[in-house]
């Protein structure tokens, strides 16, 4: 198990955050991987205060808060955590293999990132 990863539940999502980097966003619905969203590859900055709507910095996040997330375009705030759990073993292999696959296909004709209508 990779030390400092944890797996933030909402209702409609999963975030598979290690250290502070979001690496893998999953629908909870259907169980997909959705390599897009916005909050993948974001930086979590930590959960928001209800009151203000800011986001508490260098603070730990609990179940019932909401998770803010800066990626380079704007902020993504989630809806409550329902849950935080260490990830299992088959959840990390197969993260890693979509980021993989995401980010270092084995053919370049593979990639899951297509740019206007041709794969670079």
């Amino acid at each position: 198990m990779l030390r400092g990863c944890r797996l933030y539940l909402t209702y409609r999502s999963e975030y598979l955050v290690l250290s502070d980097l979001c690496v893998g966003v999953r629908d909870r619905r259907s169980g997909a991987w959705q390599p897009l969203h916005a909050a993948a590859c974001a930086h979590l900055i930590g959960p928001v205060d209800e009151s203000t709507q800011t986001p508490l910095i260098q603070s730990s996040v609990r179940v019932g808060e909401q998770l803010c997330f800066l990626p380079s375009v704007r902020r993504v705030v989630t809806g409550p955590v329902v849950a935080i759990e260490e990830p299992s073993p088959a959840l990390l292999r197969e993260a890693e293999e979509r980021w993989q696959e995401l980010f270092a296909p084995r053919e370049r004709r593979h990639s899951m990132l297509l740019l206007g209508d041709k794969v670079r």
